[in-house]
């Protein structure tokens, strides 16, 4: 715990010790008897009315969310109520940091914390004024109830913004991280896949030329298509070339429909999508020249994505996913045994195997997704637009890709296994909650032997 944090931490524990002994007893006793009895009525009212709130929706209309939170809702005004010693108030401001730092890293709006506060608040003092209190006692439970929730709700704030603080700051080093020097190799591979789709297109129309069922493949579902709408805005910001690729891309995309509908496709056609890509392609080109310079927050062994950058990442492809209704899916890849590949080949053996195992990852996952050095010996893999099946067939195949494949910077071509735990989001607005998922997977598939795939 940093020094800063523990400052305020005591400001704060001071605050509330001294309202606890400033507050009258029978008022205090009183005041806790009410919350502890009504926490689950109080409970049930918060989330009846936020669920009413067009802003909610996204945090709150999960059914696993709803379970959890109201529940967890009740025990946290039982623990604040009765927090009354030094212990039990350094504890409650804690699990109150923990909760302001869920909030950011889910995004959700102040406005919506400083609702479901106020909530609480008007909850608990309508029930005061109806007690058998004095007017004297009452308005003082009424006040000693309004400074206990504001302190928790600063409390709360103070970890909220500090986070929100640090993931702007990532978010500006993950734009560089991705505009750094393998963006020159990215956006080749990157072209290619432009061209390859106007191939794989053009050949599906004339494959079909006397049927009017013709299925070529959408742009939106191409290798690029996935990194203009995952990872375009991540690397480059909100330019307008990229607005010129999307538009280039939506009227690709309109043209190719209504030559499905009708059924025809003629040279000129198939020329004018040819100048539509290579168009694309070369503002591609300009964007990727202003941005070579660029580079910060690599993990300087394998190169890939930090685990700085994943509440910057995560938080837009949660919204991506319950926006559109596209999951993703989170890969946790351990290689295997790899502290005896340390211990008698040595370090620099060890390093060769990750730098290895990053490229493969790297080289075999699609355009719009990511990979990130998660720590150690570990991989964490975001892939964008899955499903359960297709899940368990990538997994798979990183699986095997990494078991035939041979390490010769780390010998004579070293073999090496990994163990990958998976898990596809189930519309949960905290990605941690899927990323603790494959987490257990990943654990499952360790003790089942290693080298093998378990999908949460």
């Amino acid at each position: 715990m940093d020094s800063q944090k523990d400052r305020k931490a005591a400001i704060l524990a001071a605050t509330l010790s001294s309202l606890w002994t400033d507050t009258e007893p029978a008022v205090r006793e009183r005041v806790t008897a009410i919350a502890l009895a009504e926490a689950e009525a109080i409970s049930k009212v918060f989330y009846a009315i936020l669920l009413d709130r067009p802003d909610s929706n996204t945090f709150l209309s999960h059914t696993l969310v709803q379970e959890r939170l109201r529940p967890s809702l009740a025990r946290w005004i039982t623990a604040l109520f009765t927090a009354s010693t030094d212990t039990a108030i350094a504890a409650v401001l804690e699990q109150n940091y923990q909760v302001g730092l869920i909030h950011a890293r889910i995004n959700i709006p102040l406005t919506l914390v400083n609702a479901g506060m106020r909530i609480v608040k008007k909850e608990l003092s309508a029930r005061l004024l109806a007690a058998d209190l004095s007017r004297a006692q009452t308005a003082s439970a009424i006040l000693f109830v309004g400074e206990l929730l504001d302190t928790v709700l600063d409390n709360m704030h103070e970890a909220y913004l500090g986070d929100l603080l640090g993931n702007v700051r990532h978010q500006q080093s993950l734009k560089m991280f991705m505009s750094g020097p393998n963006l020159a190799l990215e956006g080749e591979r990157l072209k290619s896949s432009l061209f390859d789709w106007l191939r794989n297109t053009v050949v599906s129309f004339y494959a079909h030329e006397d049927s009017n069922h013709a299925s070529p493949p959408a742009i939106e579902s191409s290798d690029f298509g996935l990194w203009l709408n995952h990872k375009a805005e991540l690397t480059f910001g909100r330019v307008t070339e990229l607005d010129l690729i999307r538009d280039r891309t939506n009227r690709i995309s309109a043209k190719v429909s209504a030559a499905v509908e009708g059924g025809w496709v003629t040279p000129a056609f198939v020329k004018e999508l040819n100048n539509d890509v290579t168009e694309i392609a070369y503002i591609l080109g300009t964007i990727i020249e202003k941005a070579m310079e660029i580079e910060g927050g690599r993990d300087p062994l394998t190169r890939l994505l930090t685990r700085r950058f994943m509440p910057a990442i995560f938080q837009r492809e949660v919204a991506i996913s319950l926006r559109h209704g596209k999951p993703f899916a989170v890969l946790l890849m351990d290689a295997d045994h790899f502290k005896t590949i340390n211990d008698t080949l040595g370090h620099q053996a060890g390093d060769s195997v990750l730098s290895d195992m990053a490229e493969l990852l790297h080289t075999h996952v699609r355009a719009g997704d990511f990979v990130f050095r998660y720590g150690g010996e570990e991989f964490l893999i975001l892939l964008t637009e899955m499903d359960e099946a297709a899940l368990r067939v990538k997994a798979d195949q990183l699986r095997r890709m990494v078991e035939e494949h041979r390490f010769h910077g780390a010998g004579n071509g070293l073999r090496v296994t990994a163990s990958i735990g998976a898990a596809l989001h189930e519309g949960h607005p905290d990605y941690e909650h899927t990323v603790r998922r494959a987490d257990a997977a990943l654990y499952e598939a360790k003790r089942q032997g290693r080298n093998r795939v378990v999908v949460a």
